[in-house]
């Protein structure tokens, strides 16, 4: 075989080669690139298929009959709404939400839910009391807020 044939031979391995691994980065990327989109998508859609709970908390009252208030806590979004059946008012304010429980302080009235623990505490600071309530969950629909 001669010197000229050798080199020939070289030159196609060599350009054999460069079309193998150019076809192995292309597949290297798309690979890469899937895992990319696949890892953003897992940590991206967490925090948006948290659904809002929505609760219904009752206070016991001397006349017997409970005082209910119906919450929509949202922790990705960060919003409290609160629901009052009995008058329709409603309204959705930014919360805090740390340990399982959400809290909100509206001024006069604040209030602190332990998710959980299915309670709420009530603190009146018009008038310096405070008191507590039970909450069971419920959906959208029995909830009460609008979409």
């Amino acid at each position: 075989m001669g010197l000229k044939q050798r080199g020939h031979q070289t030159e196609a391995r060599n350009i054999s080669n460069r079309a193998k691994n150019t076809n192995e980065d292309q597949e290297l990327k798309v690979i890469t690139g899937t895992g990319f989109a696949a890892a953003a998508l897992l940590f991206s859609g967490s925090a948006a298929l948290a659904a809002p709970t929505y609760l219904s908390c009752e206070f016991a009252t001397p006349k017997g009959t409970p005082q209910v208030f119906n919450f929509a806590l949202d922790e990705a979004a960060r919003t409290f709404g609160v629901y009052v059946p009995a008058s329709g008012s409603q309204r959705m304010e930014k919360g805090t939400f740390a340990g399982g429980k959400a809290s909100l302080n509206e001024g006069s009235v604040a209030w602190e839910i332990d998710i959980a623990k299915g309670s709420v505490i009530r603190d009146k600071r018009m008038v310096g009391e405070k008191d507590g309530g039970t909450c069971k969950t419920i959906s959208h629909a029995q909830s009460g807020f609008e979409d």
